[in-house]
C-alpha cells in the first residue's frame, strides 16, 4: 500500500491538492506501518497503538505544513473535537505523573458494574477526570472557540438588528453574544453554555447574504440554543465515559499509550465506531429539533433554501463534506457555480424519491441528517425527529423507499418551487426553461430520440414501453426534463417526468445474444396488470418464444449496436493511446462469438494498414468515449487527431482539468495549438506552458483558451464506442469488467469470459 502511495504521489505531481493530500496520507500511513514492525519486533503492540492514537495530529500537523493556514479552514470546524482530544492527552500525562510520583493511584482499566470498588475509586479513575475534562470544555468553550475560529464580534447594526427579531421568534430573552467568522462557505454554529449563550455567522462576506436565508441559518442555531443542546451534548458524552467506566470499555485511543487495556486495539475500534453510531442518532435527533423549531416560528422556507445553498457549495463533495475550494486561493467562476446548482437541485430532488445507498450508509456515523431528508422534514407536517434520525437505516430497504417518497411527494414539491425561486434570484435567470435552450441542453439526448425505452416509475413500478420522442425543458430547476414519449402499443403522447422514472433502451424486432440462450430475437414486451410479472418476449432460431422476466433480467447491448459500428470511426485503445479508427466492416456470424469487426487506419484509402479481430477478442464499451490525456509526450500524435476530429464534429465534450476547483469546462472545442517539440521540453525551458493549448466555445456562449498541460481527460457521446483489445487488459480491469457486465451489460459488450 505505502508502494501504492509512492506511485500515486508520482503520478498526481499535477494536482496540487490531492498531491499533498497524498503526502499527508503515506507519511501517517508510513509512521503506522513502521510502528507496527517495531512493536512486531518488540512483541508489544504499545508503539503501533501510540502511532495510531496520535495519527490525527500527524494528519493536522502536516496540513499546516503543506497548506498553511487555508488547512486549518477545513479542520477549524473541528476545533471542538481537536481542543477536547488535546486535553485528554494533558489528563493522561497528569495521570502517568501522578500515578509514578505521588502516592495516589488513578484507576485506568476496571468495570464498575462487574467489580468491587471504593468511594475513593469513583474519583481516583481516568473516567472522571475525562467527564471533568468534558464540562469544563462546556463551561469555558465560548470564549476558546471564538480564538480557534477566528470569530469576532459582529459589528453589523442591521445584522444585529436581524437576529435580535429572529431571538425573539425563536423565545430567548436574555443575552446572546453574536460572532461573524470569515470563511468561504455560509453556516452558522451556536456554542457557548447555557450562561454564556453564543452563535457565530459564517460567511466570506455576509454583506451579500439573502436577509432571508440569514434569518433560516440563524433560526436554526438559536434553535439549538434555546433548546440547551450543547449542555444536553455534555450529557451526552458523559453518559457515554459512564457506559465506559461501568463496563470497562476504554476511553480513549490514549489510553492505549498510557494505559493497559484488556480489550484488543482491533475489537476497541469496531466498538468504538458502534458506540458513535449510537451517540450519533441521538445527535441528529437534536439537529431534527432544531430544524423543526425553525419552522415551528415560520422559517421553514428561509432555512430551506440556506441548506439548498450549502448543499450546492459543497456539490460533488458532499457525500463526505469536504470542498477543496477551502485548500485553494481560486474562486469558482459563475459558470462552474450554475453547474453545481443545477446539480444539487437535480440530487436533492432525485434523492427524495430514492436516496441512493452509498449514502445513506455514511450519514449512519455524520452528526446531521441528510440534507434531503432534513428538507423533507422540514416540508413535511408528519415526520418527527426521532424518525428522521432514523431513516437512513429505514430506507436502506427499498420497500420503505417507495413508502417515504410518497409520504413527501407534497414537500418535494414544496422544495421544485424553493429550489426553482432560489436559483432564479441567485443568477438572475427570468425562465429555466428558455435557458436550458439557450446552453442546448437538448444535446444531452441526441442519441436518445427516435429510440424504444421501457420507462418505469421509481416508486409504483408503473412501466411504460414507448418511443422517446423528443424531451421538454420546464421552467423547474429540479425537474428540467420532461420526457415526450409516444406509447408504442396504443400509439398515445404522454409526458413523463425525469426524475420519477428510470428508462432502459430496447431494440424491438432487433437481435439480441444472451449468454444461455444464443441469438434471439426481441419481438414484445408483455406488460402485465401485475408488474411484477411483466416480460420480455424472444424468438429463437427454431422459433419459439422465450420468456425473460423483467425484474429479474438485465438486458445487455442489442446486436445491432455493434452493427452501427459499420462504416464509422470508433476509438481504439492500445498501449496508452487512443487512436481514431475506421471500422469499414462488421461481418455477424451465425455462431456469434466469430463475428468479426474490421478496422483501417485513417487516412481511409488503399495505404492505410487494415486489420481485423473476432468480436470475443474485443472489449466494447458504446457510446460514452473518455479518453485520459497522456501525461508523457508519446501519446500527443494521437491526440491532436482526437482533438481535430471534435473541431470538424462539433460535440459537447466535457473537459476535465487538473485543478480542485473549476476543474469540468463543458463546450465545444474550436482550435488546438500544439506543438510537440516544446511539449518535450522541460517547462523550465520550453514554452509549452505558453504555445500549447485549446480553444473552446463553452456550453454558455464563452471562448475560452486551455494551457495543455491543465487537461486531464475528455468525455463525450458518439453513435460507436471504445474498443480495446483483452489481450491487453490487465487484470484489475478484467475483474471491473466482469462487475460492470453483471451489473449495467448496457454499458459494456464481449463475449465469453474477460
Amino acid at each position: 500500500f505505502s508502494i501504492y502511495l509512492w506511485f500515486g504521489i508520482f503520478e498526481l505531481k499535477d494536482y496540487p491538492v490531492l498531491n499533498k493530500i497524498l503526502i499527508i496520507s503515506l507519511a501517517t500511513y508510513n509512521v503506522i506501518f513502521v510502528a507496527g514492525i517495531i512493536s512486531n519486533v518488540l512483541d508489544n503492540p504499545i508503539v503501533i497503538n501510540t502511532a495510531f492514537s496520535f495519527s490525527f495530529w500527524i494528519i493536522l500537523g502536516l496540513g499546516f505544513i503543506l497548506f498553511g493556514r487555508k488547512y486549518i479552514v477545513i479542520w477549524r470546524f473541528m476545533s471542538p473535537e481537536y481542543l477536547t482530544l488535546f486535553l485528554y492527552i494533558i489528563a493522561w500525562l497528569a495521570i502517568v505523573f501522578v500515578n509514578e510520583y505521588t502516592p495516589l493511584n488513578f484507576i485506568s482499566q476496571k468495570a464498575f458494574l462487574f467489580d468491587s470498588f471504593s468511594i475513593w475509586d469513583l474519583f481516583l479513575n481516568v473516567y472522571t477526570i475525562l467527564i471533568a475534562i468534558n464540562w469544563i470544555i462546556y463551561f469555558v468553550s465560548g470564549p476558546i472557540l471564538d480564538f480557534m475560529l477566528g470569530i469576532k464580534p459582529l459589528k453589523d447594526k442591521k445584522l444585529l438588528d436581524l437576529i435580535d427579531k429572529v431571538k425573539l421568534d425563536v423565545g430567548i430573552k436574555g443575552k446572546v453574544k453574536v460572532g461573524i467568522g470569515n470563511y468561504p462557505i455560509l453556516n452558522a454554529m451556536a456554542y457557548g453554555s447555557f450562561f454564556d449563550k453564543r452563535i457565530a455567522l459564517i460567511a466570506e462576506d455576509y454583506k451579500s447574504v439573502p436577509e432571508d436565508e440569514v434569518k433560516g441559518i440563524v433560526a436554526h442555531e438559536l434553535a439549538h440554543t434555546k433548546g440547551k443542546h450543547t449542555l444536553i451534548l455534555t450529557f451526552i458524552t458523559t453518559g457515554d465515559l459512564i457506559f465506559r467506566m461501568l463496563f470497562g470499555i476504554p476511553a480513549t485511543y490514549y489510553d492505549y499509550t498510557f494505559g493497559t487495556p484488556q480489550l484488543p486495539f482491533v475489537f476497541y475500534i469496531l466498538l468504538n465506531l458502534l458506540i458513535y453510531v449510537i451517540l450519533f442518532m441521538f445527535v441528529r435527533i437534536l439537529e431534527g429539533k432544531a430544524d423543526q423549531k425553525t419552522k415551528k416560528i415560520g422559517y421553514a422556507k428561509e432555512l430551506v433554501k440556506a441548506l439548498y445553498n450549502l448543499e450546492s457549495f459543497y456539490a460533488t463533495g458532499r457525500e463526505f463534506g469536504l470542498n477543496t475550494m477551502l485548500l485553494t486561493d481560486e474562486k469558482i467562476t459563475e459558470n462552474n457555480e450554475i453547474l453545481n446548482y443545477l446539480d444539487t437541485a437535480d440530487y436533492i430532488n432525485k434523492s427524495i424519491i430514492k436516496p441512493k445507498r452509498g449514502s445513506l450508509i455514511s450519514n449512519i456515523i455524520n452528526s446531521h441528517p441528510l440534507t434531503y431528508h432534513r428538507i423533507a422534514a422540514i416540508l413535511d407536517d408528519t415526520l418527527k425527529p426521532t424518525k428522521e434520525m432514523l431513516l437512513p437505516f429505514l430506507c436502506l430497504k427499498k420497500s420503505n423507499q417507495k413508502h417515504y417518497a410518497k409520504l413527501f411527494d407534497s414537500a418535494r414539491i414544496k422544495f421544485k418551487n424553493i429550489a426553482s425561486e432560489k436559483f432564479k434570484e441567485y443568477f438572475n435567470i427570468r425562465d429555466i426553461s428558455a435557458y436550458m435552450q439557450n446552453i442546448n441542453r437538448i444535446e444531452l439526448y441526441k442519441l436518445e430520440i427516435e429510440q424504444d425505452f421501457i420507462f418505469k416509475h421509481k416508486v409504483t413500478d408503473e412501466i411504460v414501453l414507448g418511443k422517446l420522442e423528443s424531451v421538454k425543458f420546464n421552467d423547474d430547476v429540479c425537474e428540467i426534463d420532461e420526457y415526450v414519449v409516444k406509447e408504442l402499443k396504443t400509439n398515445n403522447k404522454i409526458h413523463l417526468n425525469s426524475s420519477e422514472y428510470s428508462k432502459s433502451q430496447i431494440s424491438l424486432n432487433e437481435d439480441y445474444f444472451l449468454e444461455k440462450d444464443g441469438n434471439v430475437n426481441l419481438i414484445d414486451v408483455d406488460i402485465s396488470s401485475d408488474q411484477k410479472k411483466s416480460k420480455y418476449v424472444f424468438l429463437d432460431k427454431d422459433g419459439q418464444k422465450i420468456y425473460k422476466r423483467l425484474k429479474k433480467t438485465k438486458l445487455p447491448n442489442s446486436i445491432s449496436t455493434i452493427k452501427m459500428f459499420s462504416e464509422k470511426d470508433i476509438f481504439f485503445n492500445t498501449k496508452g493511446e487512443t487512436l481514431i479508427l475506421r471500422c469499414s466492416k462488421v461481418e455477424i456470424s451465425r455462431n456469434f462469438k466469430d463475428s468479426e469487426l474490421y478496422f483501417e487506419t485513417v487516412p481511409y484509402n488503399n495505404e492505410g494498414n487494415k486489420f481485423q479481430f473476432k468480436l470475443k477478442n474485443l472489449i466494447i464499451k458504446p457510446r460514452n468515449i473518455y479518453i485520459t490525456i497522456n501525461r508523457k509526450e508519446t501519446g500527443r500524435n494521437s491526440e491532436s487527431k482526437i482533438f481535430e476530429w471534435l473541431i470538424e464534429k462539433q460535440l459537447r465534450t466535457y473537459i476535465y482539468l487538473k485543478k480542485p476547483v473549476n476543474n469540468l469546462e463543458i463546450g465545444y472545442i474550436q482550435a488546438i495549438k500544439m506543438d510537440v517539440e516544446n511539449l518535450k521540453k522541460n517547462q523550465e525551458q520550453g514554452k509549452s506552458e505558453v504555445s500549447n493549448y485549446i480553444t473552446i466555445k463553452n456550453i454558455f456562449g464563452k471562448y475560452q483558451e486551455i494551457p495543455y498541460k491543465s487537461l486531464e481527460a475528455l468525455s463525450f457521446e458518439y453513435i460507436t464506442g471504445i474498443v480495446q483489445k483483452k489481450s491487453e487488459t490487465s487484470i484489475f480491469s478484467k475483474l471491473g469488467y466482469i462487475l460492470l457486465k453483471k451489473f449495467k451489460p448496457e454499458k459494456i459488450f464481449y463475449l465469453d469470459k474477460v
